[in-house]
């Protein structure tokens, strides 16, 4: 379907179709950009073609050299992959590690993905030592209302902080990774954008700071396109009795990939296009309105959505979802897993296997059409994400992706909702209900 790109762990991904086990997977594709006469991934001892050198960024017959290579190895998956298609990510995976000091760059995450860089996946070649992290905040952020308007005094707060133990004038590289990844809770592409806007080999000075200040609010992710977002655990609070679960808002993304992998108290999804975006339990309300074209994996007490057209939901929902003025609407269960899932149904109390997924209210229903559909078994895919460190809020350290919901299956997707006692208001507007028709039957290749 696509590649990516990940700095940090020299490697190019490959995200490609399973459709036996309807999921969507990642294939790691490691080069190893070490001195000159080794060679590249797992076949390193055999010296079977040249290496591609950081100091030489425009070595394009090399490139084409490793791309073969690669292309040999992992024929499975890049034999349909043209050579000069494969040499071109190869020059730009050695451009990014160059100009990041090997931080992860890229859009790894989608279908069973490593969503953090792919982390928990294995170390690779010439791969450094993981950057120290600091502790998850334990209370509201310095950065909890950064905007592109805020003030110097508000930003200097968040700088301090940033700037560690040794303070000085500049923000090491160390300290920013440590910062943004650990104190905020944030991704590592998110942190490479930072670190990228002053030396990537010293810091950040306070104006260097203040020019990327907007992008550490954790609550607010909005005017993003083509990018990697990730909240991990107590990001957005719930891990301490100061910092209190908070909401968060995701507004005008295109072509983005959002994981927040931690509870929050409301979200509020518009106008979103092309995005893939999960979001962990919800203790209330998910908001989605004039998005399109969109993934999204949610677990909430309700989904209530407005002015959407041609969105997949795999949907855990403790109550039944509302759409309003919406079309092209498709539903799964809930089949994403993530250190911690598990906990964070519990803590929410979500009961797993109690769902309203399908339980679906429209507001502007119609008789004899249906607003929205149920996916085959076929289209659904299930998201797994990894973390590349041991985050607060998981049970145990290098805790693997855990799911508390039973796996999708066809006579799920076939089943009658499950009926509630609270009413959503077809009582009194008496808005006619159409259901789709289940899906069909899954091929032999879907089983």
């Amino acid at each position: 379907r696509r590649f990516g790109l990940s700095a940090k762990q020299r490697s190019i991904l490959l995200e490609y179709e399973v459709p036996r086990h309807c999921i969507l997977a990642h294939h790691p594709i490691e080069v190893d950009f070490g001195a000159a006469g080794t060679s590249v991934g797992s076949r390193a001892a055999a010296g079977g073609y040249p290496s591609a050198a950081l100091h030489s960024p425009g070595d394009t017959a090399g490139d084409i050299a490793i791309a073969e290579s690669l292309r040999h190895e992992h024929t499975p998956w890049l034999d349909r992959v043209q050579v000069e298609q494969l040499a071109g990510l190869i020059g730009r995976l050695r451009a990014l590690v160059r100009r990041s000091g090997s931080g992860s760059v890229g859009r790894p995450a989608g279908g069973e993905a490593h969503a953090e860089n792919g982390a928990g996946g294995g170390g690779t070649a010439g791969s450094q030592a993981k950057r120290p992290l600091c502790p998850r905040t334990q209370q509201l952020p310095e950065t909890a209302r950064a905007t592109k308007r805020s003030k110097e005094p508000e930003i200097r707060k968040a700088f301090d902080v940033a700037l560690g133990e040794k303070g000085g004038d500049v923000a090491s590289v160390d300290a920013l990774y440590g910062f943004v990844r650990g104190h905020l809770g944030f991704g590592m592409a998110e942190a490479d954008a930072v670190v990228a806007h002053g030396d990537t080999q010293v810091g950040l000075t306070f104006a260097d700071f203040s020019k990327c200040y907007w992008m550490l609010n954790p609550f607010l992710i909005g005017n993003r396109k083509g990018e990697v977002i990730v909240r991990k655990p107590g990001a957005l609070g719930g891990l301490h009795p100061k910092f209190g679960v908070k909401d968060v808002n995701l507004d005008s993304l295109e072509d983005c990939e959002v994981y927040v992998c931690t509870t929050s108290a409301q979200a509020l999804i518009d106008c979103c296009k092309n995005c893939v975006i999960l979001i962990g339990p919800c203790e209330s309300s998910v908001f989605i309105r004039d998005c399109e074209d969109c993934d999204v994996w949610m677990a909430a007490q309700q989904l209530r959505t407005r002015d959407c057209k041609r969105c997949r939901f795999f949907l855990y929902s403790k109550t039944e979802p509302i759409i309003e003025s919406s079309e092209d609407l498709a539903f799964a269960p809930w089949c994403a897993r993530y250190p911690g899932c598990s906990l964070q149904f519990e803590k929410m109390r979500f009961d797993a296997q109690r769902n309203f997924w399908n339980a679906l209210f429209d507001f502007t229903g119609k008789a004899g059409t249906s607003n929205w559909r149920i996916l085959p078994l076929n289209e659904v895919r299930e998201l797994v994400v990894e973390y590349d460190d041991d985050p607060p809020g998981v049970a145990t350290p290098n805790a693997p992706p855990d799911n508390p919901c039973p796996r999708v299956t066809h006579e799920m997707l076939c089943a009658d909702p499950i009926t509630s006692e609270e009413s959503t208001g077809q009582s009194v507007s008496n808005i006619p209900q159409t259901r789709p028709p289940p899906p069909p039957a899954p091929g032999a290749g879907d089983l």
